[in-house]
């Protein structure tokens, strides 16, 4: 890649404008701000303070490659192999998807509605090991479980730990195997919690490029046919290890709310009640058990 100057304000201005036919103005100009940050520890407030300062070749190098991967649709959280969720930096990487702030928002609903933090926890298809991480890192005296069919997903979940220092026990577990998951669901949870794939086949036109091209897609979607596959697999398993009382947390697709909500009306569930995200859309369900 050509640079017309190795000074700070010109690589940028250039980052900028070879990603701006992708990405809007501002989105692109917040990625230039990232890769700057990343690589060369500059904050915003830092570049505009020193726009003079020069460039290695081989730190020039470094924004080459990460311009290039993002021509290619590459979220810039692979890009720079991590995100920021709920104040908590994860290592992410096409094995597992990106946290959503609509996650984030899981996350807080589940703080907000549980004072009492001496509780067992269980986050089923956790991936990053986003929310079991959070929910850790904030209700400290939990204790958490965390299951997902991916051992890449788990390897990776298992590094933020350690980076992080949270105990969280990671365990290999398909949903859909009953008998594979009978030893997790053997134990007794207070709560439950599920970010699984709901985004059926026919929605992915829907879809941005850098979700469909660079996501995992067993993370995301789920058969047309049967789009709530998985949460009748975790209501019948928490049928046995959710506690009395106990409550499900799930985030749901917007277009299946109610009918999600209408599985759990038999006798060993008492409530339901479906939460809008912050774009308005029905997107988080949440269910008590009955005493």
């Amino acid at each position: 890649m050509f640079y017309a100057s190795n000074k700070l304000a010109d690589i940028k201005r250039e980052i900028v404008s070879r990603i701006a036919g992708l990405y809007p103005q501002g989105e692109a100009e917040n990625m230039a701000n990232m890769l700057i940050l990343h690589f060369f520890g500059l904050s915003r407030a830092m570049q505009q303070i020193y726009p003079e300062k020069r460039i290695s070749e081989s730190e020039l190098l470094l924004i080459h490659k990460a311009v290039k991967r993002l021509l290619m649709a590459e979220p810039i959280q692979y890009v720079l192999g991590s995100t920021e969720f709920y104040g908590l930096k994860l290592e992410v990487a096409p094995d597992v998807l990106i946290p959503r702030p609509e996650t984030e928002e899981l996350v807080d609903i589940i703080v907000k509605d549980n004072k009492n933090d001496n509780i067992d926890i269980l986050d089923v298809g956790t991936g990053s090991g986003c929310i079991a991480l959070a929910l850790k890192s904030t209700l400290v005296q939990s204790r958490v479980t965390a299951i997902d069919v991916s051992e890449k997903a788990l390897a990776l979940a298992h590094r933020n730990a350690e980076n992080l220092h949270l105990a969280v026990d990671f365990r290999q577990c398909d949903i859909l195997d009953t008998e594979g998951c009978r030893k997790v669901f053997e134990k007794k949870f207070h709560i439950v919690v599920s970010n699984p794939p709901y985004v059926l086949q026919k929605e992915k036109e829907q879809m941005a490029d850098n979700v469909l091209k660079h996501e995992p897609h067993l993370a995301l979607f789920v058969a047309d046919d049967n789009p709530l596959l998985f949460y009748r697999k975790i209501m019948y398993l928490a049928e046995k290890s959710l506690l009395p009382e106990g409550k499900l947390y799930f985030e749901v697709n917007e277009n299946y709310a109610e009918e999600t909500a209408s599985l759990f009306g038999g006798s060993r569930f008492a409530t339901s009640e479906i939460l809008t995200d912050f774009h308005g859309k029905k997107r988080f369900l949440i269910v008590r058990k009955c005493s």
